[in-house]
């Protein structure tokens, strides 16, 4: 039998801690910890009640629990736990609507009880700007609001808008295990440069971005851009590239959880809980260990970062309703996201949405702590405090961005992506920092693209039609075939090998010679999947052209000189790599002439083979008199 003495009630609780000399400190965090983690009355109550089986005791049961129990309970509460308490007494959502109608009947209530409240985690609501905040030492969410004529209320537990009545969504385990961070309360109202003075210091304070100036830059600037990111219609991605060991998580948490509403992930979480945190609090997504492996749950994934860059882009899933019937619910995953990889997206498209810092292994600056300090929570608080206060005061619905400032060479999905973030930037010398690391990182995504099969049929196509017309035919004038297209594919393809000095010892598959050729088929796949170049079927012409398929140019120039820009080709014209050109080009590019065609009739003798059959069967002299049954004479 156990000695410990048994603690009956609090006051039992509080000496004995002060007999054992447990500090004040240690004494609130051990009482939070209990609160945390205990169960509401209520809730136990209503499983209780759940668990009768005889109708009759239940439903006795259930009348004393709504008279005694909901009935006690404040209109925000009951909207709180309403959901958890239909689910513990095992009834309909009807059954706990007519119990409510039936309270009700029994108790007066003035007019704002009588509106059947709406829960909400905020956001614009008729031209209202709402916010969700949480004080942990009360367990309890609250609401602030920015009213149309810019007003803005205190913390409150009901907002009245057009004539509806909105509650805080009840503290459910993702607030209460800090899975999102919500505010507090409503910071200072410091000055736009001072918040980002603030901003700076905090994120070098545990991260050394080393000699990377560019994200030493724009990862602050991030910060303040997720809390007014709703009024844009397009949003960038920020991501850490890099193995085990190089900060990916030290910069996700540095960064990430100075942002709005941080709704933060590991590499373990689902798809549905994903996009199902984003809908209901509308943050900023912070996603840790973002490799997936293909699967259908990575394949959900894919679609919430590809779709989460546009404003009313949604993922739409099928859900079985009380009834039976099966409906269609849409999910908002709109905004910004934080993410860390260690592999490279094999989808293109995510990549192309995210402004991505290379991290390699570095000794951090001995100044950053190895292990960040529990008060760093408490900073990053205070930071989401102070910027949803400026949110507050500034956030528009929609922000008009001006347009003229787009550098047009640029790609369109990197300006498309980085326009609202560049608007937020009143600097002038950040503003030209990010736009000369804008280009550098356009240039290298040319560069990366230019690797891919299709720049090599972008190239071959260039190359074909620099050749020129394959007759003189008025009809082929601006017509590029997908032979000749072939041909210059594998002409570039055979000169790249050359120069990196590999060979093709093992045969292939495609090619006797033991070098895997490009067919025209193939070709023409990828102009339909990847370039959308329309090509037409030959009905005229060469025989040895008619029936094959051609490149209009005469439709398709100007489509091929933008996707030349955009996958790092280099554009020639008509005619500027035939015989005549000859002499204009530099030696190191005359691989790229068009190869010439050598007929050999091997069914014919030489002249040296005629004489020698000759003197064999004595056809000069006739001393024979023989004919050969293969000679030219017959």
């Amino acid at each position: 039998m156990s000695n410990k003495a048994i603690i009956k009630d609090v006051n039992a609780q509080l000496q004995d801690w002060v007999k054992k000399g447990i500090k004040p400190e240690q004494q609130k965090a051990a009482v939070e910890g209990w609160l945390e983690n205990a169960r509401p009355y209520v809730v136990v109550w209503a499983e209780e009640v759940g668990d009768l089986r005889n109708v009759s005791e239940k439903a006795e049961a259930l009348t004393d629990f709504f008279k005694n129990g909901v009935a006690a309970l404040t209109v925000e509460d009951r909207a709180g736990y309403k959901d958890a308490l239909i689910d513990a007494l095992k009834i309909k959502p009807t059954q706990w609507t007519d119990r409510i109608k039936q309270l009700n009947g029994h108790k007066k209530k003035d007019d704002d009880d009588e509106r059947e409240p709406i829960r909400t985690a905020g956001g614009w609501i008729q031209h209202h700007l709402v916010e969700l905040f949480y004080k942990p030492e009360e367990m309890r969410t609250y609401l602030a609001v920015r009213y149309p004529d810019g007003r803005i209320s205190e913390l409150v537990d009901h907002a009245i808008i057009d004539d509806r009545k909105y509650v805080p969504i009840f503290p459910n385990s993702t607030i209460l295990k800090r899975t999102v961070r919500l505010p507090s309360e409503l910071g200072e109202e410091l000055s736009e440069d001072e918040l980002l003075s603030i901003t700076r210091i905090q994120a070098h304070r545990y991260f050394d971005f080393g000699g990377d100036d560019f994200f030493s830059e724009v990862s602050p600037l991030y910060v303040p851009f997720t809390y007014i990111y709703d009024g844009f219609m397009e949003v960038s991605y920020l991501r850490g590239l890099g193995d085990y060991g190089t900060g990916k998580t030290r910069f996700l948490k540095t960064i990430g959880l100075m942002c709005y509403r941080p709704v933060y992930m590991g590499g373990g979480s689902s798809a549905a809980s994903i996009y199902h945190l984003l809908d209901t609090y509308r943050g900023s997504l912070v996603l840790n260990e973002g490799d997936f492996t293909q699967s259908d749950e990575s394949s959900i994934i894919a679609k919430i970062l590809n779709g989460g860059t546009e404003r009313d882009e949604a993922v739409t899933k099928m859900k079985k309703t009380a009834s039976g019937d099966m409906e269609v619910e849409s999910y908002n995953v709109f905004g910004p996201k934080i993410i860390a990889t260690r592999k490279e997206f094999n989808d293109y498209a995510i990549k192309s949405r995210c402004l991505t810092m290379d991290m390699v292994p570095m000794s951090p600056n001995p100044k950053i702590p190895q292990s960040l300090p529990p008060e760093k929570e408490l900073q990053d608080l205070r930071i989401r405090n102070l910027w949803t206060t400026f949110r507050m005061r500034f956030a528009q619905e929609n922000v008009k961005v001006d347009e003229s400032k787009i550098d047009r060479n640029l790609e369109p999905r990197l300006n498309q992506i980085t326009l609202g973030l560049m608007s937020t930037i009143k600097d002038e010398k950040t503003k030209e920092k990010i736009q000369d690391f804008l280009r550098a990182y356009n240039e290298h995504e040319r560069g990366d693209r230019y690797g891919m099969f299709t720049a090599r049929v972008l190239e071959g196509l260039v190359m074909a039609y620099a050749w020129g017309p394959v007759s003189d035919r008025p009809e082929d004038a601006e017509r590029v075939y997908m032979k000749d297209m072939a041909k210059a594919i594998n002409t570039i393809m055979d000169h790249q090998k050359e120069m990196l000095g590999e060979d093709d010892d093992e045969p292939q598959e495609d090619d006797k010679k033991g070098q895997k050729k490009t067919k025209s088929r193939k070709v023409s796949d990828v102009f339909k999947k990847f370039l959308n170049i329309k090509t037409i079927k030959a009905t005229d012409g060469l025989s040895e052209y008619k029936g094959t398929k051609f490149v209009d140019m005469n439709a398709e120039a100007d489509r091929v000189k933008s996707l030349c820009v955009r996958w790092g080709v280099e554009w020639r014209e008509s005619e500027s790599l035939n015989e005549k050109s000859r002499a204009e080009l530099a030696e190191d590019d005359l691989w790229m002439l068009k190869p010439k065609m050598i007929t050999i009739d091997f069914m014919k003798s030489s002249e040296g083979a005629k004489a020698e059959r000759k003197a064999w069967y004595g056809s000069e002299n006739g001393s024979l008199g023989l004919k050969s049954v293969n000679s030219e004479d017959e």
